[in-house]
């Protein structure tokens, strides 16, 4: 009787194995994203993150949750402490692992609970299934919090930027960022649980393995999305290679005449060889504070334009009459300003805007003094319409941070864009992987919207991406230098976008239902030991 009780208990690792787990699956995690790239470790990784806390009671999962998220964010993050210091990365890296923690414990009660729930957990096979399946919704559940909250949230680190050059990236056109992370993380959830699940039997653990190697093998070979286009757009982007950081030593007007002089070069050369161009791009904060207000630079850009025979889409910081400032993006014709305008619908908190100014500059004064200017969140269209040489144009805007969202892409698909623009300024972070994984994150959403991707630096990494991922040009971080690349004009919307929405919805409704059924079984497992368990006899 002990020893067939003992066969159907939920097997999971040992204390000291589970804090192994949990610390190598952060580490591995890290090692498997942008900047050293080892893609193929991302599974592994989260193998051992899953291992910490299956089966594990709540409060344990909590904690290896919590190592987990250190030991991933920790590394992944460094490149804050650049310039920034020390406080900027502990701050960032608890509020993400705070997250990770979090999903650690419904890990836990969710494989645990549901190895307790009657119905679920009388065939071993539907038991693994029900676990898997809410381990990746509770996966993405995790990184659709972690990029909605706090301040906007910081939609970085996710599992599916890991594939940004692995074999699974063109998948992202069909599934979403959110479907590819979760199908990954379920995928790796059924080694998990036909190796845990209780009377597991050899035959199910080799069906586990067949239906995870033809997923895998499904997600490697589909082909990526194409989408009809219409016509092509030669455009041109330019690095400068500026002094833009926050703490660069620079006078006014620096950088901008970084952008000018290699605008000026470039179309020397173009001159030369009797070609041009249809559009120029300049990075984020290329032209600086108000270039409309500055009558000299708006008359050099509008001397480009008119050289060039195409319009200058270039970055400056305004001000608004009601006194609030914007991170933008304006395009200058040969005439000057042709009023088409975007504002950074993302601006990045502790950086281009301080909340709660008074409470954090308690903690941090020095840090908090740093940041002047509060600039608001952009309300503008996504898609700017732009003439060219080439015809009128729609291209969907994303400055920096603004890539990273999902929603961002959305807006741009919806609003008809053809091409998309990611002007942005790295010079913050030098020759960290910060650039490199913004770089990537760009790749993956170039393939998820079906459109080519110009990502332009003040600094690099710069690269202009066609809609498969390849990339069509690309620079030498921290030189002077421009892109030039012909791109597709494309019309309509991937799977990735048409369904990115219902995908992740459902990955999370699964996770849900996960931890209900988990908690049935928490409960039937307390009804089930009081009922057995002896009873007090009443005193006369």
């Amino acid at each position: 009787m002990h020893a067939s009780a003992e066969a159907t208990q939920p097997r999971r690792l040992p204390w000291w194995a589970s804090l192994l787990a949990a610390l190598c699956g952060g580490l591995l995690l890290d090692a498997a994203g942008p900047g050293l790239g080892w893609w193929p470790l991302a599974l592994p990784a989260v193998a051992l993150i899953l291992l910490s806390s299956w089966h594990q009671r709540a409060r344990w999962g909590l904690l290896v949750g919590a190592i987990a998220g250190l030991a991933f964010w920790g590394p992944h993050i460094s490149w804050l402490t650049l310039y920034l210091g020390l406080v900027p990365w502990a701050g960032l890296t608890g509020v993400m692992a705070a997250w990770f923690a979090l999903c650690g414990m419904l890990l836990a009660f969710a494989t645990r609970g549901l190895a307790r729930a009657p119905w679920v957990a009388a065939r071993p096979a539907r038991l693994a299934l029900a676990q898997s399946l809410t381990v990746g919704g509770l996966w993405v559940l995790r990184e659709g919090v972690q990029s909605s909250w706090p301040y906007g949230g910081f939609a970085w680190g996710r599992l599916a930027h890991t594939q940004a050059t692995g074999w699974f990236a063109e998948s992202v056109s069909w599934l979403g960022f959110a479907g590819l992370s979760g199908l990954l993380a379920a995928a790796v959830a059924v080694a998990v649980a036909v190796w845990l699940v209780p009377g597991a039997t050899s035959r199910l653990r080799v069906i586990g393995a067949a239906g995870i190697a033809a997923t895998l093998a499904l997600l490697a070979i589909v082909p990526v999305a194409t989408l009809p286009h219409d016509g092509t757009l030669r455009i041109a982007a330019i690095q400068g290679n500026s002094k833009s950081g926050i703490f660069d030593d620079r006078e006014n007007g620096d950088v901008f005449r970084d952008h000018a002089e290699e605008t000026t070069r470039l179309l020397d050369e173009l001159e030369a060889a009797g070609e041009s161009v249809d559009l120029i791009v300049w990075p984020e904060n290329s032209a600086e504070y108000d270039l409309p207000g500055n009558a000299l630079r708006d008359f050099q850009v509008a001397g480009l334009a008119k050289r060039a025979g195409a319009p200058i889409v270039a970055g400056s910081i305004l001000q608004d009459p009601d006194g609030s400032y914007t991170n933008s993006a304006i395009v200058w014709d040969a005439d000057g300003a042709t009023g088409q305008r975007y504002d950074k619908r993302f601006p990045v908190p502790f950086a281009e805007y301080m909340p709660n100014r008074e409470f954090f500059h308690f903690f941090a004064p020095d840090l908090v003094d740093l940041v002047q200017l509060e600039y608001s969140a952009g309300q503008r269209p996504a898609v700017m319409e732009i003439d060219t040489p080439a015809g009128p144009i729609a291209a969907g805007l994303a400055i920096c941070f603004d890539i990273i969202f999902d929603q961002q892409a959305e807006e741009m698909v919806d609003g008809g864009a053809q091409v998309i623009l990611a002007p942005t300024n790295n010079a913050d972070f030098g020759r960290t992987d910060e650039s490199v994984q913004q770089l990537q994150i760009a790749r993956l959403r170039a393939i998820e919207t079906g459109r080519a991707l110009v990502n332009i630096s003040t600094v690099g990494t710069s690269a202009v991406v066609a809609p498969d991922g390849s990339a069509l040009d690309s620079l030498t971080p921290f030189t002077s230098d421009a892109l030039v690349a012909e791109v597709p004009l494309v019309a309509g919307a991937t799977p990735a976008l048409r369904f990115g929405g219902a995908i992740a919805g459902g990955w999370m409704l699964l996770g849900a239902l996960g931890c209900a059924g988990a908690a049935w079984g928490a409960w039937n497992a307390r009804s089930t030991r009081d009922s057995y368990a002896p009873r007090r006899a009443r005193s006369s």
